[in-house]
């Protein structure tokens, strides 16, 4: 039974693993469930914006391959179809998260504790924006493992931490503490144990604050001009642009810079 926790409060949809007795290790059916929790959580129009966080001392551990030995002990004997059926299980779910998180109209933030390793660290690479608490631990352990990294961190982890630097991450399979994945850019906002959540939550208020609309749009502009050429990243730019002065929200923004009070944006 899947035990991962979902709820939202006050506009935020807040997803929490909650395995803390292996280290929120992810199994079929773990995934299987943070898949949808999180599909519904980006259709959910009451939720402005979702953090991904966890119980206990670790945000994921990654695929939980002690379970697989248990489910189906023939594995252990050298049958190989077993396991791959739980492999490939595992991978596609974990494909459609950065799918997911990419599709979605508001910002997905990663509110990381503990180790965030493997399919962990790749959760947290997909995410818009990763807050860390100083104990925070990521890491590809897969090539120590004979496997490879998936969930879009071959693509995503290059482009956040440049190409050398992921490289090093990925065939050494060494772990960086939180402070070094500040320095390299993979975090955000680095804070002291325990205010990870109360940081995460504060950055997500401060971008529902701002206008819904353009706040989209930028997401979208961001994803979008990684994979398209300079005059193409141009064009989108001026595209954007010009369909968001046409907004309400553009129109409330120059209204209140001239009346000197907050706007009062309404996503229109």
């Amino acid at each position: 039974m899947t035990r991962l926790q979902y709820e939202v409060k006050d506009g935020i949809g807040w997803i929490r693993f909650n395995r803390p007795e292996v280290l929120n290790a992810f199994d079929p059916p773990e995934v299987r469930r943070f898949v949808e929790v999180l599909r519904e959580a980006s259709a959910d129009p009451e939720v402005k914006a979702i953090i991904i966080g966890s119980h206990g001392k670790a945000f994921s551990v990654g695929d939980d391959l002690k379970v697989a030995l248990e489910e189906y002990p023939q594995i252990q004997s050298g049958e190989i179809h077993p396991i791959l059926d739980i492999v490939e299980d595992i991978t596609e779910n974990l494909q459609e998260i950065p799918r997911i998180i990419r599709a979605a109209r508001k910002v997905v933030i990663a509110c990381v504790r503990g180790y965030a390793v493997g399919a962990g660290f790749e959760v947290a690479i997909d995410s818009d924006l990763v807050v860390a608490a100083e104990s925070a631990i990521f890491g590809f352990p897969e090539s120590n493992a004979g496997m490879t990294i998936t969930g879009g961190a071959s693509k995503l982890l290059p482009l956040i931490v440049g190409m050398n630097k992921a490289r090093e991450l990925v065939l050494t399979g060494e772990f960086i503490d939180a402070a070094e994945g500040h320095r390299i850019g993979l975090v955000n906002k680095l804070v002291p144990d325990g205010e990870e959540e109360a940081a995460a939550e504060a950055m997500a208020r401060r971008i529902i604050s701002r206008a819904p609309l353009a706040t989209v749009a930028h997401k979208r502009m961001l994803q979008r001009v990684v994979d398209a050429d300079f005059e193409t990243a141009l064009e989108l730019e001026k595209q954007t642009i010009t369909n968001l002065i046409y907004t309400e929200d553009y129109g409330e923004a120059i209204r209140a810079f001239s009346e000197k009070r907050p706007p009062k944006f309404k996503g229109r």
